[in-house]
């Protein structure tokens, strides 16, 4: 079956005209890398008189090429596609570089093939180690500068002294080095691609003047990202098939990571607030920690949130200096994790007003319960049950006469729920839909002390679909 399908040379380099031409570049510097090599050399020389460019990539691997067919042959098994620590995975790489190639020549301690316009010709020559890779293709000078200019970008493994033209690459030192599982591809025993997840290096880096952060796999450049580092990562990235990106969820991991590794390194409150930073703090993975740090950055150590259940709070804080953030500041699921971090405290909890919950404040006057009405028993036990049904706690129930209070009521996560009977008037315990408005709205801060965010919001939703499966449920309790 070897002869099922043919490649058009023309219109596989039609597909590839499209790419910047760096990717020739990556691609054949990162076939080097993955052998056993201390040195890899690469020529980009133009060539006078025509629009074009020789590239030439050698490296001094003992081996060479561990089968000189693989240089022609498209998708043939890959032995790096069992090593996630190899960039390889289709062993295509050079197939597309060759495809856009006028002519081209692989040299190998194996043999060489040679590729002209009549087509490809074994050629007796070998090489006493290592491998040269020579291609010319048609490049305007403006693409020739963009190779060059790949070339400054790219992230030199350890121990391999990569020149360009004869000038070393200069090697990069990281600023933050960690490991972490990440997605990554690797071939299972019948040689079939599949996705897993291995812990695997993440390297840091400032990016050099001009500059703009990317991503890289391995040393080689995958995709901008507009963050504040460069990030290498040390195993196979999940890319497409064109190599040029990642899924957003891959990158949204990727960016919960580093930032729990580099929140300390973050200067300014223009750094904490970009996109990627809001982006890993609202995600699951984030530590406390990096919480705390960001949002320290951004709003000062003294800010505290605002708080609806305590208005003269509010104006507290500001008196003493004290940044107010609002609801909207944040997105929901930055919230979650600012409160599970403990990273910003409500103004009641750090200003609170005189009242009667505060140390100074007066204590509600209670009506004891034999002074209940039926109506006022009746309500307590429906409170209760709804309590327990909705929330899986126990709720205390006690009915204040303050006529001075300026609430209907509250309810906080200890589970007490107290009742103005002042402000909500004995017809109250006889008027079952305010009852149930008044309970959804007081147990909703289980969930969130601010009536303005969209967590409290959405815990008003939750509980009133609990009490309509409640009410269909169980039809009797409510009669």
């Amino acid at each position: 079956m070897s002869n099922w399908f043919a490649v058009d040379k023309k219109g596989l380099a039609k597909l590839m005209a499209g790419r910047p031409k760096a990717f020739v570049l990556y691609e054949l510097l990162q076939n080097a890398w993955d052998q056993k090599v201390t040195k890899v050399n690469v020529m980009v020389t133009p060539i006078k008189g025509v629009p074009m460019t020789e590239i030439s990539v050698e490296d001094d691997d003992p081996d060479g090429f561990a089968d000189l067919a693989h240089a022609y042959t498209l998708f043939a098994e890959s032995d790096k596609k069992g090593d996630a620590e190899k960039r390889g995975r289709f062993n295509i790489g050079e197939k597309l570089v060759l495809a856009l190639a006028y002519e081209g020549k692989i040299e190998t301690r194996k043999g060489a093939v040679r590729f002209d316009r009549e087509g490809r010709h074994e050629v007796r020559s070998r090489r006493p180690a290592g491998s040269c890779i020579t291609v010319s293709l048609p490049m305007t000078r403006a693409e020739h500068q963009e190779v060059l200019d790949a070339a400054s970008r790219v992230i030199v493994p350890a121990k391999i002294r990569t020149t360009i033209n004869g000038q070393v690459i200069p090697s990069r030192t990281p600023i933050v080095k960690f490991r972490v599982a990440l997605p990554t591809l690797i071939a299972s025993d019948d040689g079939v691609m599949k996705s897993t997840t291995r812990k695997t290096l993440v390297q840091v880096y400032k990016p050099a003047d001009g500059e703009t952060a990317m991503l890289y796999e391995m040393g080689i450049p995958v995709v901008e990202t507009g963050d504040l580092y460069h990030v290498d990562v040390q195993q196979k990235v999940p890319l497409n098939m064109d190599r040029d990106n990642v899924t957003p969820a891959y990158l949204r991991t990727l960016r919960a990571a580093v930032l729990n590794e580099t929140h300390h390194l973050l200067a300014t409150v223009y750094d904490a607030s970009q996109p990627w930073v809001r982006e890993a703090c609202s995600d699951g993975r984030v530590s406390d920690d990096a919480v705390k740090s960001v949002m320290n950055m951004r709003f000062g150590a003294d800010a505290v949130t605002y708080d609806a259940s305590d208005p003269e709070a509010n104006k507290l804080s500001v008196s003493q200096g004290r940044p107010i953030v609002y609801g909207g500041t944040l997105s929901a699921a930055e919230w979650d994790n600012v409160r599970r971090a403990g990273a910003l405290p409500a103004a009641g909890t750090v200003t609170p007003s005189a009242k009667p919950y505060s140390p100074d404040g007066k204590p509600l006057t209670l009506v004891p319960e034999s002074d209940w009405s039926p109506a006022i028993h009746r309500f307590v036990d429906r409170a209760k049950v709804i309590g327990h049904e909705l929330l899986g706690t126990t709720v205390l129930v006690a009915i204040a006469r303050e006529p001075g209070w300026r609430y209907d009521g509250t309810y906080g996560p200890s589970g007490n729920l107290v009742v103005n009977l002042m402000r909500v008037g004995h017809a109250f315990f006889e008027d079952q839909e305010r009852q149930f408005d008044f309970l959804i709205h007081e147990f909703g801060h289980q969930y969130c002390g601010d009536h303005l965010s969209e967590d409290y919001y959405r815990a008003l939703t939750k509980l009133g679909a609990k009490m309509t499966m409640l009410a269909l449920q169980n039809p009797e309790f409510f009669q």
